[in-house]
């Protein structure tokens, strides 16, 4: 991946990030959540974007580890990450303006819907975390 795609894979998380930025989550409901702030980069069935965006379904990374998902949530990730045989080079930006509700809502419907996972978490461990 070259400086420019790299520069607009950036570019393209920023904007996304600020427009949920200014439109809070209602209720702590993972589904809605996750459609509301992370569907946009991991894609509605949480398969990523091929290269860009490493998937969330069947990814055995994050299987059954809801502290690991949290702490990604709260303070971003960035570096190389191979998932499934594929790696992925790009820059999660933290989300810690999201509620500790939320973001526990988030966890279990990715580790549960998503990961086949059956380990959750709930807010309290989310915000003694941070």
């Amino acid at each position: 991946m070259n400086i420019q795609s790299t520069l607009k894979i950036a570019v393209i998380a920023a904007s996304v990030v600020a427009f949920f930025f200014a439109q809070p989550a209602e209720a702590a409901d993972g589904k809605n959540a996750y459609k509301k702030y992370c569907q946009a980069c991991h894609q509605p069935a949480g398969k990523g974007l091929a290269g860009v965006f490493p998937p969330l379904a069947d990814n055995p990374n994050i299987k059954d580890q809801p502290d690991y998902i949290a702490q990604t949530i709260v303070k971003g990730k960035s570096g190389a990450v191979t998932v499934n045989g594929t790696t992925y080079n790009g820059s999660m930006p933290p989300m810690a303006y999201l509620k500790d509700a939320d973001i526990a809502a988030i966890v279990n419907y990715v580790n549960t819907e998503l990961a086949n996972g059956s380990s959750t978490i709930e807010a309290d461990a989310v915000a003694g975390s941070r």
